[in-house]
């Protein structure tokens, strides 16, 4: 029997290349046939109303009778969404098609044909398409409460103090070097811990000072 398999990431950073050999390998294991033609992927949000051409293409192919299975390396690679995941395994297994999942093992120990084995199955998915929904929204609010919490104010380590700063200017008009000063200033962090300044931040500091003197004169 022909099978799809279908490989999405959520950004263009992430490679899909542990999820296609992990689902090459399940078709192999359950006889299933996998044409290179039949491998689907997709670089983006599976939670999220957008289009996504090739999951529609894969549903497509199910419906013309094409293949007998779709192969995702997990359910949430396929939809994040409950009311969907139920949707589309009841609409697939109206034409024939079955839905696995790699690390959803009790997916295959549940694929039990009959009413009965549909009721279990359909019990399950909608727990844990809950749960994927769930875990989807809890990450969308902890990013969010972050970008809250630093809004208005500059992401990574504080500025140094001003004090650091003029001290690095003294240093300069005594004739020090880079290095010299780099070596004498220091700073206190956040922890209290004592920190000497590098001598990126010191080029800088200088640097600003020379052109903020050139617009003053």
């Amino acid at each position: 029997m022909k099978a799809a398999i279908y490989l999405r990431t959520s950004t263009l950073d992430q490679h899909p290349e542990k999820q296609k050999k992990d689902c090459l390998e399940f078709a192999k294991n359950r006889g299933y046939e996998v044409y290179e033609q039949d491998i689907f992927y997709e670089h983006l949000s599976g939670y999220k109303q957008i289009d996504r051409p090739k999951y529609d293409e894969i549903k497509s192919k199910a419906f013309k009778g094409e293949i007998k299975a779709v192969i995702v390396w997990a359910l949430d690679r396929w939809v994040r969404n409950r009311d969907t995941l139920l949707d589309d395994v009841t609409l697939l297994r109206s034409y024939g098609c079955k839905l696995h999942s790699v690390k959803e093992e009790w997916l295959e120990v549940i694929n039990i044909e009959g009413s009965l084995g549909r009721t279990i199955q359909d019990f399950l998915l909608g727990l844990i398409g809950s749960l994927a929904e769930m875990e989807s929204k809890r990450k969308s609010d902890r990013i969010k409460m972050a970008f809250t919490n630093h809004k208005g104010k500059k992401w990574g380590r504080p500025e140094l103090q001003k004090k650091v700063d003029q001290e690095i200017i003294e240093l300069y008009k005594q004739g020090k070097t880079l290095r010299q000063i780099k070596e004498e200033v220091y700073y206190w962090d956040k922890s209290n811990n004592k920190k000497q300044v590098s001598i990126g931040y010191v080029h800088k500091t200088i640097k600003d000072f020379k052109v903020q003197n050139l617009s003053i004169s």
